[in-house]
C-alpha cells in the first residue's frame, strides 16, 4: 500500500520548540506578488506560481486564502518555516468520522495533530483495534486517503520537491499569458456566470435592435 508512509521524515519538524505568542511568517504581499508570477512546471505544463500555490491551498484548506494571506504567501511560508506552520488549523478533514477517529475537534486539524506523542503518523495506526480486514478498510477509505494525499502535498513542499521551476527546455509563457493566468484564478466561478451572462445578453440586444432598424 503506497499510502500512509510518512513519520521519520518528520522527526525533527515535530519535534521543534513550540513558539509562544507566535505570527504567522511569511514574505509580505510585495514580494509574494512578485513570486506569483514566477513559472513554474506544474501538472506537466508550464504555469505561474501563482496557479499552483492555488491548487496548494485549495487542495489542503479548501480556500483560496488563509488568514487574510494570499496563496503564494501561505506556500512560501510553509516551505521556509514548517516548523510554525504546522500548528496551524488548516488541514481540512470534513468526514466527521475520520475526525472522531483521529479526535481532531473541529473542521480543521494541524499537522502537529496528525502524529501522536512517539512522532508516528497517526494514519498508519487508524484502527488499531479493528480486526485486520475492517482496519484496512479505515485506512483504505476515501476520506483517509485524501488526507494522506494533503499531507504528502505539504511534506513535499517542505523538501523542496513541490516547486519545479521551469527548465531551459521547456517554453516560457509570455507575460500576457502569465497575467491572464493569475487573472483567470482570482477571479470567482459566478463572477464568470456573470460577465457571460451579461455578454449574451449584450448580443442579445443588438440582435434585437438590428431586427428592429432592419423593419
Amino acid at each position: 500500500m503506497q499510502h500512509f508512509k510518512y513519520s521519520l521524515l518528520w522527526l525533527l519538524l515535530l519535534a521543534s520548540t513550540t513558539i509562544s505568542a507566535r505570527s504567522i511568517p511569511t514574505i509580505n504581499a510585495d514580494k509574494a506578488h512578485e513570486a506569483a508570477r514566477q513559472q513554474v512546471v506544474w501538472r506537466d505544463r508550464v504555469c505561474p506560481l501563482a496557479t499552483l500555490a492555488n491548487d496548494f491551498l485549495e487542495s489542503i484548506y479548501g480556500k483560496t486564502s488563509y488568514k487574510g494571506l494570499s496563496s503564494v504567501q501561505v506556500l512560501y511560508g510553509w516551505h521556509l518555516r514548517p516548523d510554525v506552520w504546522k500548528d496551524e488549523p488548516m488541514i481540512l478533514i470534513s468526514d466527521t468520522n475520520l475526525r472522531s477517529q483521529l479526535g481532531i475537534e473541529g473542521e480543521y486539524a494541524k499537522f502537529s495533530e496528525l502524529f501522536d506523542d512517539t512522532l508516528s503518523y497517526r494514519l498508519n495506526t487508524l484502527g488499531a483495534d479493528l480486526p485486520e480486514k475492517m482496519r484496512q478498510m479505515v485506512r483504505e477509505s476515501v476520506p483517509a486517503i485524501e488526507l494522506d494525499e494533503k499531507v504528502g502535498m505539504i511534506i513535499l513542499l517542505t523538501q523542496g520537491k513541490l516547486i519545479v521551476p521551469r527548465p531551459e527546455t521547456m517554453e516560457p509563457l509570455s507575460s500576457w499569458r502569465v497575467e491572464t493566468e493569475i487573472l483567470y484564478n482570482e477571479i470567482p466561478m459566478f463572477a464568470y456566470f456573470i460577465i457571460i451572462g451579461v455578454v449574451c445578453g449584450g448580443f442579445a440586444v443588438v440582435r434585437k435592435l438590428g431586427i428592429l432598424e432592419r423593419r
